[in-house]
């Protein structure tokens, strides 16, 4: 019988070369009509122009959010010249979109369109901003479909957790203010949207992005002639909002959920804010933590202990400050000892920091997603209504992955310490409280608190 021989062939792969930092764009900055901030970027790859609008929202609507939360739903119900009908009609008929959605701290109006049809765009946009009509039947429809919306989230124990660590996290801050009640968004009516909505969308605290094929000067001449039909109906009230504080330490907090078969883990603090100077090692600490598929609790909790499919976490950058969230969905009988692995990863890193291996991977992979976000039109346009709204310089475009190839391991290693300490982050878990209340409690002091809602 003849011997079968394998031949091995080689595959040579050329090196992964030097991570390098993309080209910041040239950006054209103005104030135009009504104090509006316009900033302006020229991108020809595709025939078309992205729009956003941010506008900061004041302390008091945030903690207040139902009024806010049906004014983006209705923003385009109507004006004195269109009906809900006819106005989309009229923005579809240029090739283009306009949505508005409320984030934490602000609202944001985004859009697209063909580049030849973006004056006809903004003084749709202009229409909407300075005459919504806001029909009571079409607030009423609005306003019942959300209250609906809401309920069927609120069951969902995903949400549940969120709104409780949102609790713990900020305090008496209004960041802490849940999502709005079904309850109080069936309160809201024309009546109260016609009284908010220009205390919202007060111009001189907006910022016009524009990104796309155009010319910039020519450009800044469409908007200035747009925004000049939005005016300021008086003094809006102030946008300032305290500073984000760390979140005092102390026991774990249990929301029970009756017979559910998982748990929902939550655990969060303080975090850099975008644009101070320990961000890009921070950035890069959460990066091997737990923000890629190959960090250390992905490592740990899904393919060593099979805990969990998705353990993630999330840095979120508001006005006002940064925050961190850590979250993992376990079935209830592993509740204690998935805390007790994040607990472990935690600590070892706070207290061994993390090896050269991954720090490169982690620099790589900040700085090559960084670039696909800002590489895009729609994600460059975004990048710079956030970075607009928190008032930080727009170099930043260059200067953060620049940060970032240039951190060392001894900055990571600090910046972990300083913000992923076990000691310095808080915990919420949504479950059985009659199945994890015991293990739980060999973790630590629990203390039972009600749903946010």
């Amino acid at each position: 019988m003849a011997r079968t021989t394998t031949k091995t062939t080689t595959v040579n792969r050329p090196p992964i070369g030097r991570v390098s930092a993309p080209t910041a764009p040239k950006l054209l900055e103005a104030t135009l009509p009504g104090g509006a901030h316009g900033l302006i970027v020229r991108r020809p790859s595709l025939p078309l122009v992205e729009v956003r609008l941010v506008v900061p929202l004041a302390a008091e609507q945030i903690r207040k959010p139902a009024p806010v939360s049906i004014l983006s739903r209705s923003l385009f119900a109507g004006t004195d010249r269109h009906d809900r009908a006819a106005l989309a009609e009229a923005i579809e008929d240029l090739g283009g979109s306009l949505d508005a959605y409320v984030g934490d701290d602000r609202v944001i109006v985004s859009g697209a369109v063909l580049a030849q049809h973006l004056k006809a765009l903004l003084g749709l946009l202009v229409e909407v901003l300075s005459r919504a009509s806001y029909p009571s039947a079409e607030v009423k429809a609005d306003r019942n479909r959300a209250s609906d919306e809401l309920l069927i989230a609120l069951s969902q124990p995903d949400v549940v957790a969120s709104q409780a660590l949102r609790r713990r996290l900020f305090g008496r801050h209004p960041y802490a203010t849940p999502i709005p009640a079904p309850a109080a968004l069936r309160r809201v009516d024309d009546v109260a949207l016609h009284a908010v909505h220009p205390l919202v969308f007060d111009p001189s605290a907006a910022h016009l992005v524009l990104v796309g094929d155009l010319q910039p000067s020519r450009a800044l001449g469409v908007a200035e002639e747009a925004m000049a039909g939005w005016a300021a109906s008086g003094a809006g009230p102030s946008r300032d909002l305290p500073p984000v504080e760390a979140p005092p330490t102390g026991p774990l907090d249990l929301v029970p959920r009756a017979a559910s078969v998982q748990s929902n883990l939550r655990l969060g603090g303080k975090f850099a804010a975008l644009g101070q100077p320990d961000w890009p090692a921070a950035s890069l600490a959460e990066q091997v933590l737990s923000g890629m598929f190959s960090s250390r609790i992905v490592a740990n909790i899904r393919e060593r202990n099979g805990y969990s499919y998705s353990p993630r976490s999330l840095v979120r950058h508001g006005r006002a400050g940064s925050s961190f969230t850590l979250a993992a969905d376990v079935a209830t009988a592993v509740t204690a000892p998935a805390l007790v692995e994040i607990f472990y990863e935690l600590g070892r890193m706070a207290t061994l920091g993390i090896n050269d291996e991954e720090l490169e991977l982690a620099r790589r992979h900040s700085v090559g997603r960084f670039s696909f976000e800002t590489a895009s039109l729609p994600g460059l346009a975004t990048t710079l209504a956030n970075l607009a709204i928190r008032g930080i310089d727009f170099g930043y475009l260059s200067s953060y992955p620049k940060a970032v190839i240039a951190t060392t391991k001894h900055d990571v290693d600090e910046a972990a310490r300083r913000y992923l300490s076990p000691s310095r982050l808080v915990t919420v878990v949504v479950g059985d409280g009659e199945a994890v209340t015991e293990p739980l409690s060999a973790l630590g002091e629990v203390v039972v608190r009600p749903s946010p809602h």
